[in-house]
């Protein structure tokens, strides 16, 4: 029985080890602040006429979510990397960005660089960022959570890359305006934290299905 107890408890400690030892690189191309913008004009030819920071940054919730997990991570800026795709090269590379910077793991953060004629994505294409909350000014009331990136997940051990997030986009309607018809500033406090509410409980779903197999 001692023994039993005792070969437990090393495969026990053996296992939270390697759980510990996890260590994930950040690679990022987008601006992960999150933005607000407001678009003026008819659906599908709208254009942006007013676009400020918010104080709230995607990069900065993943750090949280992993710490959350006992999983170390750090942001890599790794000399040659422009991910585009999921071709054999750039997973090629990623092996040899693990192995230089003593890593398990990467999280590559990737805008969306590619749009054809009509893909409704494109009206971000011009903006300062990648992730924000879009208002108009013909429907004071309704805001979308917008995300022109994809999230992918690059596992050394495997060699494998996995699409975790793709593009955002998370529609809600409120009972009060949004912003100042004079200056365009959000004014109803309840958008910025649902919203970011909304992306959090999103990526975590996504992401967690990758880290609780």
């Amino acid at each position: 029985m001692q023994l039993k107890l005792s070969l437990f408890l090393c495969l026990f400690l053996l296992n939270i080890s390697f759980f510990y030892s996890q260590k994930v690189g950040i690679i990022s191309d987008i601006n992960s602040k999150m933005g607000y913008v407001v678009f003026k004009g008819k659906i599908f030819t709208e254009k942006p006429i007013f676009e400020k920071d918010i104080n709230y940054d995607l990069i900065e919730f993943l750090h949280q979510y992993y710490t959350d997990k006992n999983i170390s991570s750090k942001n890599i800026n790794p000399i040659g990397v422009a991910f585009n795709g999921v071709f054999s090269k750039e997973i090629e590379r990623f092996r040899h960005v693990c192995k230089e910077n003593n890593l398990d793991q990467l999280l590559i953060i990737s805008k969306n660089k590619s749009y054809t004629s009509n893909d409704p994505m494109l009206i971000y294409n011009s903006l300062n960022h990648e992730l924000g909350i879009e208002a108009y000014v013909k429907t004071k009331t309704r805001a979308i959570m917008y995300g022109n990136f994809r999230i992918y997940l690059y596992n050394l051990a495997d060699h494998t890359i996995k699409d975790v997030v793709s593009n955002v986009y998370i529609p809600h309607r409120f009972k009060s305006p949004l912003f100042d018809d004079k200056n365009y500033d959000l004014i109803n406090d309840e958008v910025k934290k649902l919203f970011a509410d909304d992306l959090e409980k999103l990526v975590t779903r996504k992401m967690d299905k990758f880290y609780s197999k």
